[in-house]
């Protein structure tokens, strides 16, 4: 078995069995191995003068409830490394994209899709890990409506109000606007595009009858059906390919000991363990993180090609571009 298939398997069972009391040893590693990678982060830390870190995070919610979600996540990652954190919420997806590019920040989680455009601009990003949520690494990307609304097939919205999170959001707009090509209706011809910022504004905007139908991922789905039990109910009428979770980088030019050290750090941190379970609590769903590299990003070029080449044909066809959001 893989390191990355056995680390998987510990944390979907940490979920059903209460562990025993162990050494913090997520990734198999030893305790004086642990040290080791961390003293050397913190050496390379001081070489470079480094005395504050900044993390750089994607507005998908709200800013507090952001910082609320993973200051105890990132207080863990400075007590182990002996720095403080300091988070940095971008406008939006394309401003925090930005400052990964330009090193204004040294350290985000992006979304995959922004990850993989960030990278491409900026080759010398160094990505270091990924998330584990609801014991996978990946996730799933739907187009929902309102359970009274006629629409049972994509085709169905046709000329009707459709509501994307971002043009950075592999979820909110890459995924499904594939899944919309793929039944040969056009993502910004098609339908009336809107674009709103943040998964929690569509699905607000979906159950006040603002918009007919939105593009959204599971766990954003299952939050704002807890967070608004009283609004009408909704229904996925389409699915598209899952998507691995946030790519968690480095600025280019960060100290490579620093970032392994990072990793490390949050590799640590999981549901089998009480300490993780607390650090991870007001994250849904969140297991723990994982050792990736560039490829596990590999499905998201993939889409992004696929939607690049219709859009491609259709302008090439009407001799039109596309309205921009």
């Amino acid at each position: 078995m893989s390191r990355v298939a056995l680390l998987l398997a510990v944390l979907v069972l940490a979920g059903c069995v209460e562990p025993e009391p162990a050494p913090r040893l997520a990734t198999g590693q030893s305790e004086a191995e642990i040290a080791l990678v961390l003293r050397r982060g913190q050496q390379a830390l001081e070489a470079a003068g480094i005395e504050e870190l900044t993390w750089g995070l994607v507005p998908y919610l709200d800013k507090d409830t952001l910082e609320a979600r993973y200051g105890p996540i990132l207080n863990k990652v400075a007590a182990d490394l002996g720095v403080p954190i300091r988070i940095v919420v971008g406008e939006d997806y394309l401003d925090m994209e930005q400052q990964v590019i330009r090193g204004q920040v040294d350290l985000a989680n992006l979304p995959p899709y922004s990850y993989i455009r960030a990278k491409a601009a900026q080759p010398g990003l160094q990505l270091f890990a990924s998330h584990v949520s609801g014991g996978s690494p990946t996730y799933a990307c739907y187009v929902i409506v309102r359970d009274d609304d006629p629409a049972r097939t994509l085709p169905d919205l046709v000329g009707r109000t459709f509501g994307f999170v971002d043009r950075s959001s592999a979820s909110g707009w890459l995924v499904p606007a594939a899944r919309l090509l793929d039944v040969g209706v056009h993502p910004l011809l098609g339908v009336r595009a809107t674009f709103l910022g943040a998964h929690e504004r569509v699905f607000e905007a979906l159950v006040d009858g603002r918009i007919d139908a939105g593009a959204t991922y599971a766990g954003a789905l299952a939050e704002a059906r807890i967070r608004r039990p009283d609004a009408p109910r909704v229904r996925v009428i389409a699915k598209g390919e899952r998507m691995p979770h946030d790519a968690y980088l480095a600025r280019s030019g960060f100290p490579a000991e620093a970032t392994r050290a990072i990793g490390q750090a949050l590799t640590e941190i999981s549901t089998r363990n009480p300490e993780g379970r607390r650090i991870l609590a007001k994250i849904s769903r969140l297991n723990g993180f994982l050792l990736v590299d560039d490829s596990h990003y590999d499905v998201v070029r993939e889409v992004e090609a696929r939607v690049i080449q219709a859009v491609s044909d259709r302008r090439s066809t009407t001799g039109q571009d596309p309205p921009s959001p």
